[in-house]
């Protein structure tokens, strides 16, 4: 079926960075193996992004499961770089974006974000890409995540097209197998110059 819409990933599409970066740094400078401090990282992010822990909950869980203990200033810090870490803003995404639109295309944002960043920094930071949206949901509105099928209906009724004529961007495989098993066709981000070959291969064959 053919592509009229195209929907966007947040972190690591729409922003240059597709893991903490600012958080590693942190924890390198603090002496705290980031291995270990990943293993709660991904245990609680999920539930932070779809709005049932706080980032204060999440970093004591995180915490908690490496054994470590710090004080309110470390975690502190943790907190803020973790915000920043996500605020890398991913310029040639936002053109990529308006020329598909100035081509016909819908576009949509699908998201796991928690309500907090969403309301105190991507809404401000990242107006120019929602502006183009003509659909988004954010999980932590919603209460459910990627790569959970029911965020991925959600952004089909809310774009008003069939399943099979959208094409999802993400960077994370497990997401873009997700929208493949609900019907959509999917890319996954790696680099802005292969998703946008990719792209306009798939035109060729849809």
């Amino acid at each position: 079926m053919k592509i009229e819409a195209v929907v966007f990933d947040f972190g690591g599409v729409m922003t240059t960075s597709t893991m903490p970066m600012r958080v590693i740094e942190l924890a390198e400078a603090k002496g705290i193996d980031w291995g270990v401090f990943k293993r709660g990282f991904d245990a609680h992010r999920l539930d932070y992004d779809a709005g049932r822990i706080t980032l204060a909950e999440m970093y004591d869980l995180i915490w908690r499961d490496a054994g470590i203990v710090v004080d309110a200033g470390t975690n502190a810090a943790f907190m803020e770089a973790d915000d920043r870490s996500w605020c890398y803003r991913n310029e040639r995404t936002l053109a990529w974006m308006k020329a598909l639109k100035s081509r016909g295309y819908k576009i949509g944002i699908l998201t796991n974000m928690a309500p907090r960043f969403a309301h105190e920094h991507f809404r401000s930071a990242f107006a120019d890409f929602i502006a183009q949206a003509d659909a988004m949901v954010i999980s932590g509105d919603e209460g459910i995540v990627k790569p959970q099928r029911e965020i991925y209906d959600l952004l089909r009724g809310r774009i008003a097209l069939p399943a099979a004529s959208l094409l999802f961007v993400d960077d994370l495989e497990r997401n873009v197998s997700a929208a493949r098993a609900a019907g959509w066709q999917a890319i996954r981000f790696e680099t802005n110059d292969q998703v946008e070959a990719d792209f306009e291969r798939l035109l060729q064959i849809v």
